[in-house]
């Protein structure tokens, strides 16, 4: 692993490139590399607000193969609000690297294909996208493609449909899973990785015939833009 002075970087395994030369119709779910993801953000709108953290680890089969996690100095100040939300503070992110280094850094991290999860990740590749173009770093967006996407939240709701409320840590309590940091990106990733790999066991306990990411995503449905 690569350590950084902001965060830490481990380059893929070499099996991520197995998203890329594969059909998800072809990719078995075992074997399928899923790169789960998390922003932390100074506010909502992706064209004003800017983003203060991200943490994106890629899993195989449940297991951990490449992190890579910084902080970021925003384009603004964090909002009091998001500050105490968060515990991400203007002094910590004041000489965290900018943008535009974390996204190309991230975008080589993923890979050209990758498969992204997140709870809500609608609203993360959005956020994403819109600061790749911002960013003039266009040649990454195919990186970030909903339709090969996975929201835990959706996926939830499909396969846990009589839960009160899906926000995430709702729906992790409801699979036995604690997350003791939410908010910060890193807590929050492996939150949905816990989420995305229970409900994958559970769906194919139910339904044996379920076995490749294509399955998956016809289970899930193809996502639409926040």
């Amino acid at each position: 692993m690569q350590q950084s002075l902001f965060g830490s970087f481990a380059a893929p395994s070499a099996a991520s490139a197995e998203n890329a030369s594969s059909s998800l119709d072809g990719l078995l779910l075992g074997d399928t590399v899923f790169t789960v993801l998390d922003l932390e953000t100074t506010g909502l709108n992706a064209k004003k607000s800017g983003i203060t953290e991200v943490t994106a680890i890629q899993f195989r089969n449940g297991v951990e193969i490449g992190k890579y996690s910084t902080l970021i100095k925003p384009t603004e100040p964090i909002p009091e609000e998001v500050e105490l939300l968060t515990g991400i503070t203007n002094d910590m992110v004041k000489n965290a690297p900018a943008l535009v280094m974390v996204l190309s850094e991230l975008s080589g991290f993923i890979g050209e294909a990758p498969i992204i999860v997140g709870h809500n990740v609608s609203f993360d590749i959005g956020f994403l996208r819109e600061k790749v173009s911002q960013n003039g770093l266009d040649v990454f967006l195919p990186r970030y493609d909903l339709g090969r996407a996975f929201c835990t939240k959706v996926l939830a709701q499909r396969a846990l449909p009589s839960l009160p409320s899906y926000e995430g840590i709702m729906v992790a309590t409801a699979i036995g899973y604690h997350n003791d940091n939410p908010h910060r990106a890193e807590a929050d990733v492996r939150m949905s990785a816990a989420i995305l790999f229970e409900l994958i066991k559970r769906l194919q306990t139910d339904n044996p015939s379920m076995k490749t990411a294509q399955d998956l995503l016809d289970y899930q449905g193809v996502l639409s833009e926040r």
